[in-house]
C-alpha cells in the first residue's frame, strides 16, 4: 500500500505523540479515581449510614441504619444493603485510609502536583541546554515506571513517594511534551495539535480504564501501558530542527531536516549554514529587559496559575455532579472533545478565530456557568438534571481556554528559552492547582465557596487578557523575539561605539564605523521568514 508523501505525515506522527503524552499527563484526573469515596457504606454488621467525610469510620453510631425503614421486607433491606455497599471504583483511599492520618492535609493529588511543581523546575532548563527529545524521553520513562511502582509497593510511604515521581513524567509529557510537537508540527496544524490531540480524549481513556477495571492497582498498570506507546514513537523521530538551528548545530540540524525529510516522502534540500547563524541567541535576561516579551511572559505566568486554580476546583469537585461517578466524568470529557474539535475545524476556516478571541469566549460561556452552579446550590438543585448540563459547561469551557494558554507560550516566547518559560507557567499552573487542592474543606463545609472563588479569579483573568494578551495566530516560531533582542542589540553595539568614540577622540571615524555596523546589524536576523523551521515543509523540506 502506497501512502502519499507530505509533510502531513510528521503531523499524523507528532500528532499521535503528543495525544500518548496527554494521555500520561492525564494521572493529574486520576487522583479523582484515587481519592474516591462512596458516599454511603455498610459495616460487616450491615449497618449502613452515610460518610460525613471519606474516612469509612467517620458516622454518627447513634443515627439509625439508613436501609431500616417502618414495615420494609428482609428483601427491601438486603436490596438497600448491596446499593449503599457498592463500590464504583476501588480507590487508594479505600486501601490506605490516609486522608484519616496525620496526611490529612497533604492528599494524593497535592503530593502528585508537588512532584510536577518540582520536575518543572528541573527539565525546563535541561530541554533548553540538552535538547527537547533526549530530556522528553527520560522524563516519561521515569514517570511510566513510577506509575507501576506506586501501585506494585504495598506500602503508604511507597505510594506517596512514587506518585510524587511520576510527576517527573508528566511535567515532561507537558511542557517538553509541547515544546517538542509545537516546534516539529506545521505552523497552518498546530492550532490542531491541541484540539485534535486534546486533553479530553485522554480524560475519556483514563476513565474508560478506571471503568472497566474498577480498581486503582490494575488501572494504574493499564494507564503506565499505553504510556509507554510514546517510545516507539519518540524513538523513531529526531531532535526538534529549530532547536538545534537555535544553537547554530548546523551540520545536525540538516541531518534532522534530512531524516523528516524522508519521513514525510519528500526531496531534501540542505539549508545554508548561513541562514541559521544569522538567528540571534536570547536569554532568559534578554527577553527580561525586553519591554514587550517581559509584559507577554508576565500575561501568561498569571494565566496559567488562575486557569489551572478555576480549572481544578472545578474538576475535582465534580465527582457528584452526577449520582453515577463514570456518567459525570465521561460526559465531562465528550463535551469538551466535541468543542475541542469544533474549534479546530473552525479555526483554519476564520482568521478571526484567534488565540484572544478562544480564550474570551470560552472564559466568559464558563464565568456564566459558574453563576448557574451558585444558584443551584443556594436553591438546593443540585441534583437535578440542569445542573448538571451548567457543570459540565463550565468544566469544558474553562479547560478550553487552556489551549491558548499553551499556543501563547509557544507562540509569543523565543526559542533559546521557550521550554524554561514553559516549565515557569507550568509550575504557575501547579501552584494554582495546588492552591485548587486546598480548597477542597469547602466541599463539606460551605460548597457555594469553591465558586465564588471561581467567579472572582476568573472575572479578573478576562479582563487582563483581554487588555493585555497578544494576538499569536501563525507565528514563526523561530522568528519570535528576534526583532526585540536585535533591536536592543543594536541600541547597545552604537552606545559602546559611542563611549569609544569619546574617550579616543576620534569622533568622525567612529561615527561612520558606528553607522556602518548598524546598518549591516540592520540586515541580519530572520530575513528568511518564509523559510519554515521545523514546523513544516510543502514540497520540499528546506
Amino acid at each position: 500500500m502506497n501512502i502519499p508523501p507530505g509533510q502531513w505525515r510528521l503531523d499524523v506522527m507528532i500528532m499521535a505523540l503528543y495525544q500518548m503524552a496527554l494521555f500520561f499527563s492525564a494521572q493529574l484526573v486520576f487522583v479523582i479515581f484515587l481519592e474516591y469515596m462512596p458516599k454511603t457504606y455498610c459495616n460487616t454488621e450491615r449497618h449502613c449510614y452515610k460518610l460525613e467525610s471519606k474516612c469509612l469510620e467517620d458516622y454518627d453510631r447513634n443515627k439509625p441504619n439508613i436501609c431500616l425503614v417502618p414495615n420494609g421486607s428482609k428483601s427491601q433491606f438486603d436490596e438497600c444493603v448491596e446499593d449503599n455497599k457498592y463500590l464504583y471504583f476501588k480507590s487508594a483511599q479505600y486501601d490506605y485510609q490516609q486522608d484519616c492520618t496525620s496526611l490529612t492535609h497533604y492528599s494524593a493529588s497535592t503530593n502528585m502536583y508537588l512532584g510536577v511543581l518540582f520536575a518543572n523546575l528541573v527539565l525546563g532548563i535541561l530541554a533548553d541546554k540538552l535538547g527537547r527529545r533526549p530530556i522528553y524521553f527520560a522524563s516519561i520513562a521515569i514517570g511510566v515506571v513510577s506509575l507501576i511502582l506506586s501501585a506494585a509497593i504495598p506500602s503508604l510511604t511507597a505510594f506517596y513517594i512514587f506518585r510524587f515521581t511520576t510527576g517527573v513524567g508528566v511535567a515532561g509529557a507537558q511542557i517538553v511534551g509541547w515544546s517538542y510537537g509545537s516546534e516539529m508540527i506545521s505552523a497552518k496544524r498546530r492550532f490542531q495539535l491541541r484540539t485534535f490531540s486534546n486533553w479530553a480524549n485522554a480524560r475519556i481513556l483514563v476513565v474508560f480504564v478506571a471503568f472497566i477495571t474498577r480498581e486503582w492497582h490494575t488501572a494504574s498498570y493499564l494507564c503506565a501501558a499505553i504510556s509507554a506507546l510514546i517510545f516507539p514513537i519518540l524513538w523513531k523521530l529526531p531532535e526538534s530542527p529549530v532547536f538545534l538551528e537555535q544553537k547554530h548545530k548546523v551540520e545536525e540540524a540538516n541531518e534532522a531536516r534530512e531524516q523528516i525529510a524522508d519521513l514525510c516522502g519528500l526531496e531534501y534540500e540542505q539549508k545554508e549554514a548561513a541562514t541559521i547563524n544569522n538567528l540571534k541567541k536570547i536569554t532568559f535576561m534578554d527577553m527580561w529587559r525586553n519591554k514587550r516579551l517581559r509584559k507577554n511572559f508576565l500575561v501568561l505566568c498569571f494565566m496559567w496559575f488562575y486557569v489551572g486554580m478555576a480549572t481544578y476546583i472545578t474538576d475535582l469537585n465534580g465527582a457528584d455532579m452526577s449520582k453515577n461517578l463514570y456518567v459525570g466524568q465521561f460526559l465531562s470529557g465528550l463535551l469538551l472533545t466535541i468543542s475541542k474539535i469544533i474549534f479546530g475545524f473552525a479555526e483554519p476556516r476564520f482568521e478571526w478565530l484567534g488565540r484572544r478571541t478562544v480564550f474570551l469566549f470560552s472564559q466568559g460561556v464558563a464565568i456564566l456557568a459558574y453563576i448557574m452552579i451558585l444558584i443551584a446550590l443556594f436553591t438546593d438543585n443540585k441534583e437535578t438534571t440542569w445542573y448538571l448540563i451548567v457543570y459540565l459547561c463550565a468544566y469544558s469551557f474553562q479547560a478550553l481556554s487552556t489551549e491558548t494558554c499553551y499556543l501563547s507560550v509557544a507562540e509569543l516566547i523565543p526559542t533559546d528559552v521557550r521550554v524554561t518559560v514553559a516549565a515557569i507557567t507550568n509550575i504557575c499552573l501547579r501552584l494554582g492547582t495546588i492552591v485548587a487542592s486546598l480548597t477542597k474543606p469547602l466541599k463539606f463545609s460551605f460548597e457555594p465557596g469553591l465558586f465564588l472563588i471561581n467567579l472572582v479569579v476568573c472575572s479578573v483573568g478576562i479582563t487582563v487578557v483581554y487588555l493585555y494578551l497578544e494576538e499569536s495566530r501563525n507565528a514563526n516560531l523561530q522568528d519570535v523575539g528576534q526583532d526585540e533582542v536585535s533591536d536592543s542589540s543594536d541600541s547597545q553595539a552604537m552606545l559602546e561605539e559611542e563611549n569609544s568614540k569619546v574617550s579616543s577622540g576620534d569622533t568622525a571615524a567612529t561615527e561612520v564605523t558606528s553607522g556602518e555596523t548598524a546598518e549591516a546589524e540592520a540586515t541580519t536576523g530572520t530575513s528568511e521568514a518564509e523559510v519554515e523551521s521545523g514546523e513544516g515543509t510543502k514540497s520540499k523540506v528546506a
